[in-house]
């Protein structure tokens, strides 16, 4: 074998050492991309709902995110989730969204809706157990006054033809907490 030979054969020897270098450090680049792409995923999976029920409280009316102004204090999501989440906002949210459904209001009474069941939920998560429900109501239940809370519109008796805004129940003991906004056939 000539020195030339061995030369290059040393040379291959050692770029086949860099070409396996490469490959595990590629190797070792793609577990890492896939472990941040997986997290990735999972972060935007848990911040998908709550992003998305922040910018549906963006698209309230104007003169509805006006009268929630001295619930939702400041304007940016974290803002947005501090003042959600506490009992008594969750309470006047409902209530505002009663007065708008009893006024046919129904844009933004159904966007009110989604809110008020996204803090629900959340509120429950930040104790032991849940503490607040939402009412079980169905089109076709026959109205009773201690339940539902009829539109102007509506017969004065009847079935549930329409709901526009669900109850709020005590968890623990399925006590209505708020009543549900029903129409009535």
């Amino acid at each position: 074998m000539t020195k030339q030979q061995t030369d290059m054969d040393m040379q291959i020897h050692a770029l086949q050492q860099d070409l396996q270098a490469v490959r595990e450090q590629l190797l070792q680049t793609e577990k890492l991309r896939d472990e941040y792409k997986g997290k990735y995923f999972q972060f935007k999976g848990i911040f998908q709902r709550q992003t998305h029920t922040f910018y549906r409280y963006q698209s309230l009316s104007e003169p509805s995110k006006d009268a929630l102004s001295g619930i939702f204090k400041g304007v940016s999501f974290e803002e947005f989730l501090a003042c959600g989440v506490q009992p008594g906002n969750i309470d006047a949210l409902w209530e505002f969204a009663r007065t708008e459904a009893l006024k046919d209001n129904m844009a933004d009474v159904a966007i009110l809706s989604e809110i008020i069941s996204y803090f629900v939920h959340l509120y429950n998560g930040t104790n032991d157990s849940p503490v607040l429900g939402i009412q079980q109501v169905a089109i076709g239940d026959t109205f009773d006054m201690d339940m539902h809370i009829r539109t102007q519109k509506s017969k004065p008796a009847g079935t549930v033809s329409n709901i526009l805004l669900t109850g709020l129940t005590n968890a623990f003991t399925g006590e209505i907490i708020k009543k549900a906004v029903v129409e009535i056939d």
